[in-house]
């Protein structure tokens, strides 16, 4: 308890100073569960075998009991707040029309023209309803601040998409890119003081690939003042796609690849082992940093 004091005060203090690199944004994070404490992870779809597997056994390695649940099923619906970290796992295409509306009259004109490639689904439309319904009451909600976000493959598109930033619709028919298909693709690291790069331990790395649409990064790039707090720190394909994105304001990591079926890699083994750490500290700190920011506030004022 002590020691988890020394850490809040510590955070507190220097919280101010990040800007572009974030306490957020780091792989070096200790967290310690009492044994008594399981930690709650909360998937926005049923998880796969293979994102839970990799769950289960970094969580094995850090010393963690792990409960994995669906929050959102036929059943019932599960308060986010109520776990300790989200992974939105890869899926269904995302419905253009978040997204075609808020584009410039000339980009509308584009995507509209290229909405046949969109495939829909009816998982795929009541996980939009549901993903970005948590995605706008996550961000409003300043005590999920410290609550981490794992997004893969349509994760990323879904994260990206909830900051109004548009997709590719098919990339093989925008960017001649063949649409990857269990594909092994190398992701080249763009900024090498990134979260990723720490996680990957190496400026480039090879994953496995499944999707036709993707960040439309010329986009972004073009407009990236408007997204102040997040940045494109890995692509492939020479800078085409997009491969990580980061948030500086928050843990949140969206990568397009899926590190859940890229083995014996010690990129797959950081991206789930940051996940669990960043939950186990939301669990353990993240509401006290919150009650104690308010606190200093009220004071303040």
């Amino acid at each position: 308890m002590f020691k988890n004091f020394i850490v809040l005060t510590l955070l507190l203090s220097l919280e101010a100073s990040f800007a572009k690199q974030s306490l957020h944004n780091t792989a070096n994070i200790k967290c310690e569960l009492d044994d008594k404490d399981t930690l709650v992870i909360g998937c926005t779809n049923k998880c796969g075998r293979w994102n839970s597997w990799a769950l289960k056994r970094y969580a094995r390695k850090l010393g963690y009991d792990i409960d994995i649940i669906n929050l959102r099923s036929e059943n019932q619906t599960v308060d986010y707040t109520q776990v300790d970290g989200i992974l939105i796992p890869g899926g269904s295409d995302v419905n253009p029309d978040h997204y075609i509306p808020l584009q410039s009259p000339q980009t509308k004109s584009r995507l509209q023209s290229l909405r046949h490639f969109y495939s829909p689904s009816d998982i795929g439309e009541d996980r939009d309803k549901f993903e970005f319904g948590l995605l706008k009451d996550y961000f409003a909600n300043e005590s999920s601040r410290y609550q981490p976000i794992l997004g893969i493959c349509r994760g990323l598109q879904v994260l990206a998409v909830s900051q109004g930033i548009p997709l590719y619709l098919d990339i093989e028919e925008e960017l001649g890119i063949k649409n990857r298909r269990y594909t092994l693709d190398r992701v080249q690291v763009n900024n090498p003081e990134s979260l990723i790069r720490e996680l990957a331990g190496r400026s480039s790395f090879r994953a496995v690939k499944y999707h036709h649409q993707g960040i439309r990064l010329d986009h972004f790039l073009e407009n990236q003042d408007r997204w102040p707090n997040l940045d494109i720190t890995g692509t492939s394909h020479n800078g085409k796609l997009a491969e990580v994105m980061e948030f500086y304001d928050r843990p949140i990591l969206g990568v397009q690849y899926h590190p859940e079926w890229t083995f014996f890699s010690k990129m797959r083994r950081g991206v789930f082992s940051w996940f669990l750490k960043r939950s186990c500290f939301n669990k353990i700190m993240g509401k006290k940093i919150y009650e104690k920011r308010q606190l200093s506030l009220t004071r303040n004022h």
